[in-house]
């Protein structure tokens, strides 16, 4: 059987004792539970493709084993996320044993301190408790806190280690904790009465491993105004996927050339959906959105088209990475009819993508494959963007969920043609700067707004001298408005 390459693991999860975990109920799901002895021992290079692209390494107990369990990570993985789980004692006796915990700094007993990213690599748990800090201390806590720890929320044994480790490695940690006890003279039989209500609520961490959760069902949308030369050739292309969509609906955007009449030509092989008057892609594509009878969507232009294996491709992925709730394929880019290669500025990302995509759009809409749930919670695309309301979507989902990259080239991407919304909408920075002036509105942690900002200004000022350049006055001293807001 084929063996699985270290490459293929993109989630790490560590926890510290084998007890605390479902073993037999994470097995039994392909994902691969290891302890560091068993890892120096090879254990890895026995491990098959079936399994998930998730590993979970048991580090043992105390800062030196979550260390070197963190050091081993780094030597022979190069995972896009490692999440440590486990529990922790709790100071504030209003936080009650039996939650999960999540927090925004964790600090040893030097006093030193490190920031946590809260975003988390798997679907949000609902009942999470966010608090400041937690502190790693060097044995368990049994009462008799001393008073310089007591501006610490709760205490573990084995995160700060390894937020340091990863850091200086750049890999994307990140840390949820549940709450077994009280930090005092009881925290052996609180720990032992909590440890299985936390491996109970481990599986529902992990719900998206359950079968039910791999049954993908997806619904095509197809938004097309005026592309009776184009639709054709995608819709075509979505009929001979080897993986079928549930459905198929085309969302015609008020038409006026003959693409009603290719659309009607399909009969009942796809769901048409007329709107009354154009309004554009958003529009369009929530529409489809609402009509979609399953749970996840694969968007298309109608210009664009995909090769037969795209949503195999898609749905094989998700089979590996079950954690993601949207991903994307790798395209081939066909410019007046011959094929040329991206710049690398457009080289598609994967996981925590929102930073490099605040300069440009790194998302493509053909490539998208998407949970419906996950659009409707971010209120679909932005009707009042006539272009890159893609973009601005994108953004918002990214800055909370990692993006998966399935890297076969099974979309194939047109343009050049005259009717590119592109030529319509010159300098469209302009609706990116709309979009990121809207993000930031509701932005609230300082590293987000710092890099909003900062993109911000770069854009402005671009479009200032391009509009002084064409004479446009009225639309640089806007823009210069603007940017002056950004400064006060």
């Amino acid at each position: 059987m084929k063996k699985m390459k270290t490459s293929d693991i993109q989630l790490v999860i560590t926890v510290a004792l084998k007890k605390e975990i479902p073993e037999d109920w994470l097995t039994s799901r392909h994902v691969a539970v290891h302890t560091l002895a068993a890892l120096n021992s090879g254990a890895l290079s026995q491990q098959c493709v079936s399994q998930s692209g998730i590993v979970i390494v048991i580090t043992g107990t105390g800062i030196n084993a979550s260390e070197e369990a963190a050091c081993w990570i780094c030597d022979n993985l190069a995972p896009l996320f490692v999440l440590n789980i486990g529990t922790c004692g709790v100071k504030d006796k209003r936080h009650s044993p039996g939650k999960w915990i999540s927090p925004g700094y964790v600090a040893n007993e030097d006093g030193d301190l490190l920031e946590l990213d809260t975003r988390l690599p798997v679907p949000d748990h609902e009942k999470v408790i966010n608090v400041n800090s937690l502190l790693s201390v060097k044995k368990a806590v049994t009462g008799n806190i001393p008073a310089s720890w007591k501006k610490h929320d709760v205490f573990d044994m084995e995160c700060f280690s390894q937020a340091r480790v990863f850091s200086k490695a750049d890999i994307s940690f990140h840390c949820l904790k549940f709450g077994t006890d009280y930090s005092d003279s009881n925290i052996h039989m609180d720990f032992n009465r909590n440890l299985e209500l936390f491996r109970q609520e481990t599986k529902k961490l992990f719900g998206f491993l359950e079968p039910d959760s791999n049954r993908i069902k997806v619904t095509a949308v197809v938004p097309a105004y005026n592309r009776e030369r184009t639709v054709k050739r995608g819709i075509d292309s979505i009929l001979s996927q080897s993986h079928m969509p549930e459905e198929i609906i085309v969302v015609d955007d008020c038409s006026t050339d003959r693409t009603r009449e290719v659309l009607e030509g399909y009969g009942d092989k796809i769901i048409r959906v007329y709107l009354p008057q154009n309004s554009g892609p958003s529009k369009a594509r929530n529409e489809g959105i609402r009509h979609a009878g399953s749970g996840w969507i694969a968007f298309m232009d109608s210009d664009d088209c995909w090769k037969k294996d795209k949503l195999q491709n898609q749905v094989d992925y998700l089979k590996k990475y079950p954690f993601y709730q949207i991903l994307q394929s790798d395209e081939i880019w066909i410019r007046n009819g011959v094929r040329v290669n991206p710049c690398r500025h457009h080289t598609k990302p994967a996981g925590w993508i929102w930073e490099p995509s605040l300069e440009r759009c790194l998302v493509s809409p053909s490539g998208v494959l998407i949970k419906k749930s996950l659009i409707e919670q971010y209120g679909g695309f932005d009707e009042r963007l006539p272009v890159c309301e893609d973009y601005d979507l994108w953004l918002k989902i990214s800055r909370d969920h990692p993006v998966g990259l399935e890297p076969g080239l099974s979309v194939i991407k047109y343009g050049g043609h005259k009717d590119q919304l592109s030529r319509k909408y010159p300098a469209m920075d302009r609706f990116r700067v709309q979009s990121l002036t809207n993000i930031l509105k509701n932005e609230n942690k300082p590293y987000f707004r710092k890099k909003i900002i900062s993109t911000l200004t770069k854009k402005l000022n671009i479009l200032i001298k391009g509009y002084e350049k064409r004479r446009k006055l009225k639309e640089a001293q806007e823009c210069r408005e603007i940017l002056r807001a950004l400064n006060t």
